[in-house]
């Protein structure tokens, strides 16, 4: 979207093949906190928190992030 290919969430998602609603969340996960996703995939520490979770996580400040997805 950055880049004008697409003007609208709804364009996206169906040039992906997705609902537009699971393409606006699946978007959200952009704005995780870099430590979250550093955490999440080059840690070793397990985490109970689901895709479904950090969609919504992903609206906090990244300080707040990183308590709730892993919490430390």
């Amino acid at each position: 979207m950055d880049a004008g290919e697409f003007a609208t969430i709804q364009e996206l998602a169906e040039a992906v093949g997705l609902a537009e609603r699971h393409g606006s969340r699946q978007l959200r996960l952009a704005y995780l906190g870099p430590e979250v996703l550093k955490r999440l995939t080059c840690g070793r520490e397990a985490s109970s928190v689901s895709l479904y979770d950090l969609c919504f996580l992903a609206g906090e400040p990244w300080g707040e992030q990183v308590v709730r997805a892993v919490g430390t």
